[in-house]
């Protein structure tokens, strides 16, 4: 049994080796992405096991298929990449990773809004000018002063609604779908027209579905109260870019925290490199102290990893065993949808 890695992080490769060596399967390891493969690339695996946040070209897709490769097993749980249709007419199952650690995002997310409401943006600026009066004068907030809208609550928003009321704060959700166990912890509004007027802090914990792109642009802005904070870790894009400068620019937010970023097919090439990115709109909001930019990270912990690395690879296992994985998708419903 033999499985192709792509997209493989120095991190994962100690949880890649123990896994292996407990299973007796040979892993074949790439550090590039699923792009320019041709068939020959993929010549002996029974499963391609990748993780990127880019799109995944169908002629790579195309490219498996026609080494005979039958399964694609992913390391995250997003799948607003994966081109549906091709996997389907190709008959190539799907599997991904549901949750890894709804934790590690939720903490991020809080982590980003304190940063945000304690100006450490600012503060890191002046100390580094040496400006260390106008640093002492940024006076912040206080979590447990704030209403939080937390939007989707799912395992990750859950989590973030919890972490949120432990500074005290207020939290007020919106999700389509009430979870059961926050029924009796938290106020869920019907519509997001109540909440985006309530709120302080807004934080994104939703898919980046075709129904869901710029779920926040310039008419939900407007409805939002003065001063608000945007905290996206979720996909990029939920914001629109554009409104989201504009609205910084007139004051309207306060402070963004966008570990997920719209364009981010864009600028990744130039995340791999070390290299600062072309993209206009990602330098303009990299260089406004009130933005804190991280490069899609929020789930970056050593347990997250450990969980995406070792979920994915016994997907693999099981579909090569049985034909089907625990965490299997129906590729030809979603390419339909």
């Amino acid at each position: 049994m033999q499985f192709g890695i792509y997209g493989l992080k120095p991190e994962e490769k100690e949880f890649f080796d123990a896994w292996a060596a407990e299973n007796g399967v040979t892993l074949q390891f790439h550090q590039e992405i699923l792009g320019g493969q041709t068939p020959a690339d993929f010549a002996g695996d029974d499963v391609v096991v990748a993780l990127q946040t880019v799109a995944y070209p169908p002629a790579a897709i195309e490219a498996m298929a026609q080494a005979g490769v039958k399964y694609l097993a992913l390391r995250n749980v997003g799948t607003d990449n994966v081109p549906f249709a091709t996997l389907a007419a190709n008959g190539i199952q799907l599997a991904n990773v549901p949750a890894y650690s709804p934790q590690s995002i939720a903490e991020f997310a809080v982590s980003l809004t304190l940063q945000l409401v304690r100006n450490f943006g600012y503060v890191i600026q002046s100390i580094s000018h040496h400006q260390y009066t106008d640093a002492m004068q940024r006076t912040g907030k206080e979590l447990g002063t704030l209403t939080i809208g937390v939007v989707g609550t799912g395992r990750i928003g859950a989590s973030a609604v919890k972490l949120f009321q432990g500074f005290g704060s207020q939290v007020i959700a919106y999700d389509p779908y009430p979870n059961p166990a926050l029924k009796d912890q938290v106020e869920y509004v019907d519509d997001l027209a109540d909440l985006w007027p309530r709120v302080d802090v807004v934080d994104l914990h939703i898919p980046g579905t075709k129904e869901n792109t710029h779920l926040i642009g310039a008419d939900q802005i407007a409805q939002m109260k003065d001063g608000v904070y945007l905290i996206n870790t979720a996909r990029g894009n939920l914001i629109d870019t554009q409104a989201l400068i504009a609205g910084l620019a007139s004051g309207k937010i306060a402070g963004a925290g966008i570990d997920t970023f719209e364009f981010e097919a864009d600028v990744y090439p130039a995340w791999e490199k070390n290299e600062a990115p072309a993209n206009p709109l990602y330098e303009k909001l990299l260089a406004d102290p009130r933005v804190i930019m991280t490069p899609h990270i929020a789930y970056h912990t050593e347990t997250a990893v450990e969980n995406m690395v070792t979920v994915s690879l016994n997907n693999a296992k099981a579909f090569v065993e049985t034909g089907h994985a625990p965490h299997e998708l129906d590729v030809a419903k979603l390419a339909d949808a």
